[in-house]
């Protein structure tokens, strides 16, 4: 029993290490490749525009804007962030591939 014991436990170590490896290579990349960090930011700030959007102009207790208007505030908003992401396809593309490679 003891060895099914330590066999789970040296087994979860190695895990750990490499997904500490894993963590520090990807650091180490990102580090090297500074679109890494604007692409994260990027994607950071469309999702708290999301959820500020929807907060501010969909529920009708914080509602910041008339009814109709509040709707179409919201669409242009979406949109805005839509394109925006859009435009992070390439690179988005490019980042799959390489861990994807080095998988």
């Amino acid at each position: 029993m003891e060895k099914g014991i330590k066999g789970k436990l040296v087994k979860e170590k190695q895990e750990m290490a490499k997904r500490k490896d894993k963590l520090k290579f990807g650091f180490l990349e990102a580090k090297a490749d500074r679109r890494i960090f604007a692409l994260l930011f990027i994607e950071f700030a469309i999702s708290v525009a999301i959820a500020l959007s929807i907060y501010f102009y969909l529920d009708p207790e914080t509602n910041v804007v008339p009814f109709p208007y509040s709707i179409i505030t919201f669409i242009v908003l979406m949109a805005l962030l839509a394109l925006v992401f859009h435009k992070t396809k390439e690179f988005r593309k490019e980042r799959e591939t390489k861990s994807h490679a080095t998988s």
